[in-house]
């Protein structure tokens, strides 16, 4: 095969292959672990393996569907766990794509597990650009796995027939293998006390979340591997110092220690990348009413009261609003207002002065307000406020002024507020859980979005959600369009956003049908009527609820504790003791 039919990946694997001196038409490599060799090395990675048997478990349909497997491989390039269609796996083991075979490029010649181990980054490797003749009827898809010390540990491969080739595999892979590092990092996190406090909502799921771990001395105690990429494999043990672009937050958990933990953002200052009202799409007449009505407060300074269920776009029209005001050159600053611990309610909204408490950084730092000076600050979800936040917020409302914690200089602050809720703000005041007093400072202009089973552009929304997941032309049958027209939508554009992306990887290119939307309220629901005598033990209640606030927060564990008024570290124990899939 001529190297200019080959992906750069792998005509460099095809360079290596001939220096070992590797014949494309030889036999491969027959030696299988098998017996108690095999035994040792599944009980030296049971931990991982079981891990994987989780996420296999969820796409387990999908991959079926498709014609593919999926398996596990260690760092040394020895298949461990696999799963998948049995009729493809029996063809499989013809090439010994098996549980104790060892893929390595020495062994294997060029092939997508391989590749992976050798350049330690996603690859495909499809039909003729495997090396050996034998290994031309795969398509296979790799992605690495790090710890938290930025090492490699496993491969996760998708592999199929090459008449089976998709497009979505590589990212089905990739999103396994960030799932299955997530769950490593949690273990971690049981472990370190490593908590995540600021996941980047609009990260693609291919990329891991650039996360670092630090003592209560400053001290780096681990990172994945997006974040060692920027840091430095050598920084694990040494002191953090302060870089632009990071954000550091102070946490206390249940007992009271103090750790620190810090979220690496991708864009900063001028290079975020904001919505328009150009992004908020549909036909409805209603949502076409909420954008105008929009656009015109825009153009006025008045607080901005955003209402309606999770999921809706409140932060789409937050942010389409700041864009098309006076103010779209300064600092749009979201603030997610359920996520701030009481004792900690100052030093977030108005920063701290250098040395203002022990664990403090010791240069200070910059609170919300005053990041957000001349431009716009986004207070969400400010129903589940705790009230003495809301005490502390109306006062800089009504003042302008802030003082930072630790400083005896107050600064005047002028910055446009938008808040936004899911919940009735009126009867939280009636009920004592919101102050009177900063429900009307909030409440300028008050804008109700509709939920998603009100609008009646469902269809239009999908097809222009499909073109963003880069389906080429996208199709929805009329069983599918009716069943999308059909359901309740608990979870409204966030849900739909993610049923889309599964079934566009169902349907293999195809028209997505009926039978590739996956509605898990629906199937729920027929469960429920199907056995009517069935009773919640406190553990299913628990698992429900925690899936639903993870669904709604989409996987943010912060948002997700806040919305379950449970500390972070319960989450995390929670989501371990229950085994509950993070994918």
């Amino acid at each position: 095969m001529e190297n200019n039919f080959l992906s750069e990946a792998a005509a460099l694997s095809w360079k290596r292959c001939h220096e070992l001196g590797l014949n494309p038409a030889d036999p491969f490599d027959d030696d299988v672990l098998t017996g108690s060799r095999i035994q040792a090395l599944l009980r030296q990675n049971e931990q991982t393996i079981q891990y994987a048997e989780q996420i296999f478990e969820q796409m387990n349909v999908g991959i079926k569907q498709s014609g593919q497997m999926a398996l596990l491989i260690d760092s040394e390039g020895t298949i461990i766990h696999t799963a998948g269609d049995a009729d493809f796996s029996r063809k499989a083991v013809t090439v010994q794509l098996q549980v104790g075979a060892n893929w390595a490029e020495q062994r294997k010649g060029t092939n997508a597990i391989g590749v992976a181990l050798a350049e330690k980054k996603p690859v495909l490797v499809h039909a003729e650009e495997h090396y050996f003749n034998s290994n031309h009827f795969l398509t296979c898809a790799s992605a690495p796995v790090f710890n938290s010390s930025g090492e490699l540990i496993g491969i996760i491969n998708i592999s199929g027939k090459r008449e089976h080739y998709n497009a979505y595999t590589s990212m089905l892979a990739c999103m396994a293998a960030s799932s299955l590092q997530n769950k490593i990092l949690l273990e971690q996190a049981k472990k370190e006390h490593l908590v995540t406090l600021r996941e980047l909502n609009h990260t693609a799921q291919i990329h891991p979340l650039p996360l670092l771990s630090l003592s209560r001395d400053n001290l780096i105690l681990g990172a994945n591997h997006a974040a060692i990429k920027i840091v430095g494999s050598d920084a694990i043990g040494k002191e953090f110092k302060q870089l632009e672009g990071f954000s550091v937050e102070t946490i206390h958990n249940e007992h009271q220690k103090v750790w620190q933990s810090v979220s690496i953002r991708k864009q900063a200052g001028n290079e975020q990348r904001l919505y328009t009202f150009k992004d908020i799409v549909g036909t409805c007449p209603t949502i076409l009413q909420k954008k105008e009505l929009a656009r015109k407060a825009a153009a006025t300074d008045f607080p901005i009261l955003l209402l309606g269920e999770s999921g809706v776009g409140k932060e789409l029209f937050a942010q389409s609003i700041h864009t098309a005001s006076n103010r779209s050159a300064e600092p749009f600053i979201a603030l997610n207002c359920s996520a701030i611990p009481d004792n900690l309610v100052e030093s977030e909204l108005f920063g701290y002065a250098r040395g203002a408490f022990t664990g403090a950084n010791k240069d200070g730092n910059t609170g919300k307000f005053e990041a957000a000076h001349k431009g716009t600050i986004f207070l969400d979800e400010i129903g589940d406020m705790p009230l003495r936040a809301q005490a502390a917020l109306l006062r800089v409302l009504q003042e302008g002024v802030i003082t930072p914690v630790g400083s005896t200089k107050s600064k005047a602050i002028d910055a446009r507020v938008i808040a936004a809720t899911n919940k009735d703000l009126a009867a939280e005041v009636k009920a004592g859980r919101f102050r009177i007093d900063l429900y009307y400072r909030l409440k300028g202009i008050h804008i109700t979005l509709p939920a998603l089973r009100e609008r009646s552009d469902i269809v239009t929304l999908a097809l222009h959600l499909l073109q963003k997941h880069a389906f080429p032309r996208p199709s929805l049958t009329e069983n599918a369009q009716h069943k999308l027209l059909t359901y309740s939508w608990p979870g409204n554009i966030r849900e739909l956003n993610g049923i889309l992306m599964q079934a566009v990887f169902l349907a293999g290119g195809q028209a997505i049908d009926a039978e590739h939307l996956s509605f898990e309220a629906t199937d729920r629901a027929v469960q429920d009527e199907s056995d009517e005598d069935h009773q919640l033990t406190l553990k299913d209640a628990e698992i429900t609820a925690i899936k639903k606030a993870l669904k709604a927060a989409e996987w943010n564990l912060s948002k997700a504790a806040g919305q379950l008024k449970i500390g972070r570290t319960t989450l995390y124990r929670k989501i371990e003791e229950y085994g509950i899939a993070l994918f």
